[in-house]
């Protein structure tokens, strides 16, 4: 025990120090000037000076989905008394025109932000102790951007008409609009309507070009939808609009005409002519001749088109 400092040690009043951590015990003697040796000693009073308080726990930044549910949470330490908790936000990074945050847990230590809207959002946490007289401490910011669901920007052509056998001349395309959903992007292809497609089996079925598998398929339509799916925060995936694919049986021609013909040697000579029908598509002719040799390309400007002039 040593004589206490200070400019009040010699008052009925005493104001400890409380620059220095840890604890220190204090007593008062009270004696009376002129007194025939009255005194008397008061009880002990105990005073623990502990470190102020200081985060230990960020609130952190993160980027999410419209819906999407997060938490921020908090943690301190050192400090003394009953913590008072109020997170704070802002339309950018400062303290200066924050308003008290709505949501909920706003005035605990773990904090649900509202995400109901797309935007960014910035947010901060005080902690005050009055019962201890600790300074008010304030959290780092967190950045909460709020990114809309993502959609559709290119869509697949509606409709394509092919023949039998055949294939698309064009992939199907799709693409998302920059800006909305969060995270790594995936494409699924689907053979079917949707919701109850099936995974595509042609070429391109997880990328953004799609060429579907068409060539084994009998005349009828058939429909293809795209899947665009993020691994962020809640999400949702955003579906195509359905491609149409008509599948048609292949043209028929009609026997030509004149089919046979018998002439002498630089006589007048018909046309051979012939007519096509059905299918899809600019009809593109190509004649053909043998005349014992084998099939080659008939010759003549007429061999491009539906009526051929032979040589004579």
């Amino acid at each position: 025990w040593v004589n206490a400092n200070g400019t009040s040690a010699n008052t009925n009043c005493y104001t400890p120090q409380n620059s220095t951590v840890g604890t220190t015990e204090y007593y008062c003697v009270i004696t009376q000037a002129g007194g025939q040796g009255c005194e008397v000693t008061s009880n002990t009073a105990t005073v623990e000076i502990v470190p102020g308080p200081a985060f230990t726990l960020q609130p952190l930044d993160s980027t999410i989905c419209v819906g999407a549910n997060i938490t921020m949470s908090i943690a301190y330490t050192n400090g003394t008394g009953t913590p008072i908790y109020q997170w704070y936000q802002n339309t950018i990074a400062s303290s200066v025109g924050a308003t008290p945050a709505t949501g909920t847990g706003f005035n605990t230590n773990t904090y649900t932000p509202q995400t109901t809207t797309s935007g960014t959002t910035y947010y901060y946490c005080t902690v005050s102790l009055p019962s201890g007289g600790c300074n008010l401490i304030s959290s780092q910011f967190a950045e909460i951007i709020v990114n809309p669901d993502p959609t559709v920007d290119t869509q697949p052509l509606p409709s394509d008409t092919i023949c039998v056998g055949g294939t698309i001349a064009n992939p199907l395309n799709v693409s998302y609009t920059q800006g909305t959903g969060v995270g790594n992007v995936t494409y699924q292809w689907y053979d079917g309507i949707y919701p109850n497609g099936t995974i595509g089996t042609g070429t391109g079925s997880n990328t953004t070009n799609y060429t579907p598998l068409t060539n084994t398929l009998t005349t009828g339509t058939y429909s293809y939808y795209a899947v665009i799916s993020f691994d962020g925060n809640d999400c949702n995936d955003a579906v195509s609009n359905p491609a149409i694919i008509n599948i048609i049986a292949d043209p028929t021609v009609s026997i030509p005409s004149p089919l046979s013909q018998i002439l002498c040697q630089n006589a007048p000579i018909n046309d051979i002519c012939v007519i096509a029908s059905g299918g899809v598509g600019t009809y593109l002719y190509q004649w053909w001749q043998n005349d014992g040799s084998g099939w080659v390309n008939a010759n003549g400007t007429s061999a491009n088109t539906n009526c051929y002039t032979p040589q004579n």
